[in-house]
This record gives structure tokens, C-alpha cells and sequence, in this order.
């Protein structure tokens, strides 16, 4: 029957899923633990109560959501934004920005609350670009506190390409089937007698056409099956029709340079339609039409100039438009990296990106000098992989549906049009949940939501990925909604989960601190957003909640100042009131009405009391008032694996003879639900005053059989103290038979 000493030193494991039970041989399993709930496990391995949710406002609606997005122009200059149902309202420092006393700074926006969710967005200096596949990227730009102007990014031009011509009329075709001698019917004047010899296409079906008759009907030869007989302008309709390439006719330029002279460009049929900021390749020039005079002449201003004024017969000159519309769609990522703006995935053209000139970035005209705009599509791979983010972490990384692909230019090059490449690193896929970049890695949510992975840069080249989740992976197994990384005070990453609990994965490589610790409060968590500060980063929480019967939605911070000097109270939804005088009637507390909650007064812990009209009425008056919903700190560790005489531990009766608990400036403990005795009572130290923090070993006696597998050793917290666990020291007799 050995007795043995064995020491927790670090909780560095974090919380094991249940499934790996019976994995005594992984290294990290005797820093591990069963249950690690409301507690951050440290970057230095110990664990300590997770930080309260303090109440800052309430969201603009309480029926929708709203969507917290960073706005950091400096780190005493740092925004959130509350981005909800058409509006976008703005927080510094932890107050909400305010047009006039009590009235919310706020501007409109096009996004609804579903919609907010899915924005990507990417931020230079004081102007933030927001990328979504329904709407034309939008800018964001900020003046003052209270003055932010969100307009149409200013795109000249935006990315082009020869992808043909649609307008707003319907096109009937009198027969789908593959033949000749279809007839093509516009409800408005379109065709012109360069269309023959281009292509229309809609929902499949392909036809040729063959001749114009009049604007409003033209013969054409069907090569591929027409299953719906009339094309649409809108995708609302039904399948859009595009008239695919440029004008079958002659070309003339009146002029071939010098750049920026204005020239004319004369067609030898009618073939301009509206075409003003459509650019033009011709003779191994660029031009930008400014002015339509008929279908055969226009206005153009040389962009790079032309080797010559010959006439360019049929498609050797093109046309080349818009790229992102209504019914292409618009780029749902976006990313500064190297001095160029980057957009990524459209509806069309889902595994494309685009990036702006050097420096210059509105600007996407194409090229092949170094500074010109990039234009380049993923190579294929056997699974169809549209690009979910774009990243700017040592290289651009291209975060995509079914794979991780690096894109870079030449041998310590800057990315250009003619030296890219890409390269898949890894195939997991993406989620869509915005990642997170912690130095040079990247922290992502692989696709389905229910695993995080890490995209870290080898020693030689390339990427590799990893899944840092697997040995925890029961805390998100309802799906990930949003996750956030705090770089201080402690490298957590914050991840709430579809059922809008909050768990904390402190990430620190340096240290091999890889822990996951599962958490909750009293309410869903539906958005997180980092932001940082002079001295650490903080973190804020949209948190629905159930307050006196009504659905609210508040916003809270992760306060991690509580515990330190005078500020105590780990409750969420945690309101402080200090008055000039004692009272005994604490007010102030109206965003608790009607609620059971944990009070403070003079950082004396009074129990439960409930709200009401605002008001808390205390047994004594009290300066300092701290009220808020409780939520215990729990640290379950199971039997620990030893060796024995006869082998392993493992199934033996055990029993812990003693426990010791190294804590550091605690309050509180429970052992096994045993009340371990801090203070002590004498002239210096009585029920008037703070109990004094405890740092040190805390001796438990802790006697008791199983006849099993050993017994769990449960550590508490649940009176909102300040509590950290160090290392738990156990006393193990084995009876091996």
C-alpha cells in the first residue's frame, strides 16, 4: 500500500476532453485537468478566476444582434464598433461616443445585423476598407470622436476586365434547343451590329449571334441548351444574360500618345453602349473612355501609351469593365499587405484576388510593370477553394474554403503582376470567422466551426498547420461563433460558441503554454472584439441576457483590473458605484433590475440581495458598492497516474490523505466542497474588515476511499474573489491489492 507525493506544478494542459481518459502516457496529461471553469490558465501555468464581464452600455437594439469591430488608430485613440441593424455606433476607452449628452453617436450603414457578421474588413492609419459579397467595398474614415463618414471606397478604377456587356432588359430566345435561326428578343433597345459574331449566355444555355435585324431582335445559333427561354438583368428575376466580349469590328485610335492626351476611338459598326470609365487595350495601349458621342465614336485619355494608330480589326482589341456588380457580386475579403490594398472572392469569380497598385491603392489598373495592379486566380485543386480571408502575416496568406495558400513574389521581391505565386500549404479549410494573427502565425477555425488551428512559418519555407483544440475539443463541439486574442496581459484567445458560452485558449509558444479552460455566464456571448490600450489589450462582449423576464443585449468588458489594489467583485455583468457619503440604499443598479445578485460593499462580501428600481439596500452604509451575476471558478482534477510496485495506479483504489494548495493572493477556497479556513480572527482582522490575501501553501486534510479509480479533487471559488492557483501538492495512498 505505497503512499506517494505527487505535485500539479502547471495546469499548462489545460482542460482535457473526456476522451482522453485513458491517455496516461501524454506528456501533458499530469498538467492537465478535468474540468478547468471559469478560470484562465496563465501563460506561466498557473490558473486563476477567469475576469468579470463589466457592464459598459447597452446595445442600440435589444430584438437583433450587433457586432463588435475594431477601429485602432493609436493606443490611446482605440474604437469599438457596434455595428448593428443599419447603423454603426462608436466606443472609446469603454464609453460609448456621444452626439449630446445621453444621445449615442451613431451614422447609418447598409448592413443588416445578419450582415454584419459577415464582414471582413482591413484598417490603414485612420481609414478602415469593409469588404461584403452583397454590397461595393465601403470606407470608413474617422475625423473626430464624433465624426466618421462612411462612403463608397473610392476605387479609379476598380478591377477590370473584358466581361461584356448586360443592361436592364430582358432577353426571350424562341428556341433553347441547339440550332440555327433562334430568334433573340429584347423588351429594349440593345443589340447593335457589332454584337454578330459575340456570344449571350444565361442559367447554362449558349447561342451565337448571327445577325442583327433591328435594336430589339437579332438570329443567333444555339451551341449549348437553353433550359430557361428569357435571361434577366437581375439575379432576383431569374438567370442573368451577359453579351460575353467586345464590340467584332475595327478599332481606330486618332492618336497613340503622349500619356494623358485626349483622343478619339472610331468603330467600324456601331458597338459603344455606356462604356464612360470602361478602359480599352488596343494596340498594346490603355485608354479610359470619358465620353460617349455615338455607338461609334469616343472620348479617351491615354493611360499607357499605344505603338500605333493602325486600325485594330475584331478581337484584337477589347473592352474592359467592371469586374464586381449586383449580379457578378462584390469582394467578401479584404487585406493591406505590401503597400497594396487586397480584395478576394466575388460570387463570379470566388478563388480571385486583386491588389492595388504600390501605394497607390484605389487605383487597379492593369499591367505588367512592378507597380501595376495584381490580378490572379487560385490554380485549381480538388476541391473547389473560394477565398474565406486574406491575411498579411509575413506573407500574403490566402485563408480559403478546402485549403492555406501563400502567395509571394520572386526571391525577396515584392509580389507583382508577372512574378506571382501561390502555393497550397495546408488543406483544412477556413470557417467563416474572421482569424486572428498572433505575431507571424495565424489562428484560424477550420472549416465546420468546431476545431482551431494554427498556420506557423517553417524554418525553411513555407507554412505548416496545426490543430491546437485537439485535446480539448469537447468545449466546442456546439461550433465556434467569433474568437479575439488578447496579446497582454496574458495571450489569451477568446472564443464564444453558438450556444454563447465563453472559454479562454492561452496560446503562448514560447512558453508551450497551449490550455483551453471552458466558461460561461449568465447569458450568450455573441460577439467579441480586442482592442488595445496604453498598458494592455482589452477585450469587449456583446452578451445577451435575461434581465428582470425582458431579452437584453449589453455590452461588457473583460475586466482584468479586478483583483488588483481596492477593485474587487468577480461578477459579470458588474456594475461599481462609489458615493461621496455611506449609504445604505446603493443606486445605480437599473441594468439589474429585478435580478438576485452577488453584492460587495467596502470590499466586504455581503451574499446575494436583489435589485430594485435601480436601488440595493445593504445591512450597513457603504463608499464602495460592487453588485453582478455570479459565476463560480472551478478546478476538477482527476486521480493523477503513478507508478506502484505492481505497475500503474490506474483502476487501483486511492485515497488523498492530504492536500496542500499553492495559491497566490487568494480569497476563498473550497476543497470537495469543504470551506478552507482563511482568516483569522483577532483585534487586527474582524468581520468589519477585507479578508487579507493568502500566497502560499493552504493545508487541506482531505480522507476518503474509492473503491474505483481514485477520487476527484475539486477546487472552488464561488464568492467572486480573487483567486489563483499555482500548484496542488496530493498525498496519494494506493492499495494495489
Amino acid at each position: 500500500m505505497p503512499k506517494l507525493e505527487v505535485v500539479t506544478t502547471n495546469f499548462t494542459g489545460g482542460e482535457f476532453s473526456p476522451l482522453l481518459a485513458g491517455r496516461t502516457d501524454i506528456e501533458k496529461y499530469n498538467s492537465s485537468a478535468k474540468k478547468l471553469e471559469n478560470v484562465v490558465v496563465l501563460k506561466q501555468g498557473g490558473a486563476t478566476i477567469r475576469p468579470p464581464l463589466q457592464y459598459i452600455a447597452s446595445t442600440k437594439f435589444t430584438v437583433s444582434q450587433a457586432r463588435l469591430i475594431r477601429f485602432v488608430y493609436s493606443r490611446s485613440d482605440a474604437y469599438q464598433l457596434e455595428v448593428g441593424q443599419n447603423y454603426i455606433r462608436f466606443m472609446k476607452n469603454g464609453v460609448l461616443v456621444e452626439s449630446a449628452p445621453n444621445v449615442p453617436y451613431e451614422i447609418a450603414s447598409p448592413y443588416t445585423a445578419a450582415e454584419a457578421f459577415e464582414i471582413d474588413f482591413t484598417q490603414g492609419e485612420d481609414t478602415m476598407i469593409l469588404a461584403h459579397g452583397s454590397y461595393y467595398p465601403r470606407r470608413l474614415r474617422r475625423f473626430a470622436d464624433a465624426r466618421w463618414v462612411l462612403d463608397l471606397a473610392p476605387l479609379k478604377p476598380a478591377p477590370v476586365a473584358e466581361v461584356g456587356n448586360q443592361a436592364a432588359v430582358n432577353i426571350t430566345i424562341s428556341n433553347g434547343a441547339v440550332g440555327a435561326g433562334r430568334t433573340l428578343t429584347a423588351t429594349g433597345n440593345f443589340f447593335l451590329a457589332s454584337d454578330v459574331g459575340r456570344e449571350i449566355t444565361w442559367g447554362g444555355g449558349t447561342a451565337l449571334i448571327t445577325a442583327v435585324a433591328t435594336p430589339l431582335s437579332a438570329t443567333a445559333t444555339v451551341t449549348a441548351t437553353f433550359f430557361d427561354l428569357t435571361g434577366y438583368p437581375s439575379i432576383n428575376l431569374g438567370p442573368v444574360w451577359t453579351l460575353l466580349g467586345s464590340p467584332m469590328t475595327t478599332a481606330t485610335a486618332s492618336a497613340k500618345d503622349p500619356v494623358g492626351a485626349t483622343i478619339t476611338l472610331t468603330l467600324g459598326a456601331a458597338g459603344w453602349r455606356d462604356d464612360v470609365g470602361s478602359l480599352v487595350e488596343i494596340n498594346s495601349g490603355l485608354v479610359r473612355i470619358t465620353n460617349v458621342t455615338s455607338a461609334t465614336v469616343v472620348d479617351a485619355v491615354i493611360i499607357r501609351e499605344l505603338s500605333s494608330v493602325v486600325a485594330a480589326p475584331a478581337d484584337a482589341w477589347s473592352v474592359l469593365r467592371q469586374i464586381w456588380s449586383d449580379t457578378r457580386g462584390y469582394p467578401k475579403s479584404c487585406a493591406f499587405y505590401q503597400q497594396r490594398l487586397w480584395f478576394g472572392n466575388t460570387t463570379t469569380y470566388p478563388q480571385t484576388i486583386w491588389g492595388s497598385r504600390t501605394a497607390l491603392y484605389f487605383d487597379y489598373t492593369p499591367g505588367t510593370d512592378d507597380d501595376s495592379a495584381v490580378y490572379k486566380t487560385l490554380a485549381a485543386t480538388d476541391e473547389v477553394n473560394p477565398i474565406t480571408f486574406l491575411c498579411g502575416a509575413g506573407s500574403l496568406v490566402m485563408l480559403g474554403f478546402s485549403a492555406e495558400v501563400e502567395g509571394k513574389g520572386g526571391i525577396e521581391k515584392p509580389i507583382t503582376q508577372t512574378n506571382m505565386q501561390t502555393n497550397a500549404e495546408s488543406e483544412w479549410g477556413c470557417a467563416p470567422i474572421r482569424p486572428m494573427t498572433v505575431g507571424k502565425e495565424i489562428v484560424f477555425v477550420e472549416r465546420g466551426g468546431r476545431a482551431v488551428r494554427v498556420l506557423f512559418p517553417q524554418q525553411v519555407d513555407g507554412y505548416d498547420s496545426t490543430d491546437v483544440s485537439v485535446f480539448s475539443e469537447h468545449l466546442i463541439a456546439d461550433g465556434i461563433r467569433e474568437i479575439s486574442y488578447e496579446r497582454r496581459p496574458n495571450s489569451v484567445l477568446w472564443v464564444c460558441t453558438n450556444s454563447g458560452k465563453l472559454h479562454a485558449f492561452t496560446y503562448n509558444r514560447e512558453q508551450n503554454t497551449l490550455a483551453w479552460a471552458g466558461g460561461w455566464t449568465d447569458g450568450e456571448v455573441e460577439s467579441l472584439s480586442t482592442v488595445p490600450t496604453p498598458d494592455a489589450d482589452v477585450t469587449d462582449a456583446v452578451v445577451k441576457r435575461t434581465i428582470n423576464g425582458a431579452t437584453v443585449r449589453y455590452i461588457e468588458r473583460l475586466n482584468w483590473k479586478v483583483g488588483t489594489g481596492s477593485l474587487v467583485g468577480f461578477y459579470d455583468c458588474r456594475v461599481d458605484k462609489t458615493y461621496g457619503a455611506a449609504t445604505a440604499s446603493a443606486t445605480g443598479f437599473g441594468v439589474l433590475e429585478g435580478e438576485q445578485v452577488t453584492v460587495m460593499a467596502d470590499a466586504i462580501y455581503l451574499g446575494t440581495r436583489t435589485v430594485t428600481g435601480g436601488t440595493i439596500t445593504l445591512d450597513e452604509p457603504a463608499t464602495n458598492v460592487v453588485a453582478g451575476l455570479p459565476y463560480p471558478a472551478r478546478i476538477v482534477l482527476p486521480p493523477p497516474e503513478v507508478g506502484t510496485g505492481t505497475g500503474t495506479s490506474t483502476g487501483q483504489a486511492k485515497s488523498n490523505s492530504k492536500v496542500q494548495v499553492r495559491l497566490h493572493e487568494s480569497v476563498g477556497l473550497k476543497v470537495n466542497g469543504a470551506e478552507v479556513e482563511f482568516r483569522k480572527f483577532d483585534v487586527d482582522n474582524t468581520l468589519d474588515n477585507p479578508p487579507d490575501p493568502v500566497t502560499g501553501l493552504v493545508d487541506v486534510t482531505e480522507i476518503g476511499w474509492d473503491e474505483d479509480d481514485g477520487v476527484d479533487l475539486e477546487l472552488l471559488q464561488e464568492q467572486g474573489q480573487k483567486w489563483t492557483v499555482l500548484a496542488v501538492v496530493r498525498t496519494i495512498t494506493v492499495n494495489a491489492g
